[in-house]
């Protein structure tokens, strides 16, 4: 068990104000998750920011977005000093998200699911007054039943068509990935999010991925059967959370489509599409 692996102890990292760091990279779907959860609930008040750049360097994700190429408060260049700085002995990935200790300067958690659920629970001690109750015990089995569902087929599913090594493999994503579309599209029929009428878990998971499907995943990763617009409902819905502050305003569309373009070996950087339709009128008003 390494260091990024123990569980989450409160005894030794208390819930309290200003003792942690969340770091991201923009293009990350799984680092957004994260930053949407702090801020729907506040605590971005009570946990600091640190972004790296969505261009990977020669040491991978690094902090040159900020003055002198350090991040501010850990005064490191890049998310590998961050790491190594945690776990010497540690040979990755440096992956994000990863939040940071302050009080030792060390990572204690870097899986994106789990900090999501621990913002949405352990850390509801400092969420803000009224905030938005991600997992409420009554729907807990139905959101982990989805949140599973989502990771298999959609979020780490479009990898699957990204990097299939063979047609079959590309096949197997692919067909999963829009046969759990269709899913949810029925689902939003007659709900206005995936667990209801109130935003969970289930919805971040799903929203930093299908964001993101337009300016990279159809041309980039094959995933072309339909675009979002033949959904009407997840379309409908994407505008939705979209224009919800939290999604939207941590949403930069520039960095997910440089970012990835150019980490997977690409040389040129697509002009489109227009990214002006998420600021459309929507109908979920109507649930």
């Amino acid at each position: 068990m390494t260091y990024f692996n123990k569980p989450f102890n409160i005894e030794e990292q208390p819930i309290e104000k200003d003792r942690y760091r969340l770091l991201w990279a923009a293009l990350c779907p799984y680092a957004h998750r994260a930053v949407i959860a702090r801020k729907l609930l506040g605590l971005d008040n009570v946990i600091s920011l640190g972004t790296l750049d969505y261009r990977r360097g020669e040491e991978g994700w690094q902090f040159s977005l900020d003055p002198d190429g350090v991040d501010p408060v850990l005064k490191k260049p890049t998310i590998k000093s961050v790491y190594n700085y945690s776990e010497p002995n540690y040979e990755g990935p440096y992956s994000v998200p990863a939040l940071v200790d302050l009080k030792t300067e060390k990572i204690v958690r870097k899986e994106s699911a789990e900090i999501l659920h621990e913002f949405a629970t352990i850390f509801k001690p400092l969420h803000k007054e009224g905030a938005i109750d991600l997992y409420p015990e009554s729907l807990a089995k139905q959101i982990d039943e989805w949140n599973e569902k989502l990771a298999v087929a959609v979020n780490d599913g479009v990898y699957g068509m990204g990097f299939a090594k063979t047609q079959d493999e590309y096949d197997l994503a692919f067909n999963r990935f829009f046969d759990t579309l269709d899913e949810v599209e029925e689902r939003l029929s007659n709900q206005r999010y995936i667990n209801g009428n109130s935003i969970t878990e289930t919805d971040i998971r799903f929203y930093t991925t299908m964001i993101r499907f337009d300016v990279v995943y159809y041309g980039m990763y094959g995933a072309n059967k339909k675009r979002i617009e033949d959904y009407p409902n997840i379309f409908n819905y994407l505008k939705d959370l979209y224009q919800t502050p939290g999604f939207g305003d941590t949403t930069n569309f520039e960095a997910i489509k440089v970012g990835y373009y150019l980490s997977g070996g690409k040389e040129i950087v697509p002009g489109g599409p227009s990214v002006d339709k998420w600021q459309e009128p929507h109908d979920r008003l109507r649930f």
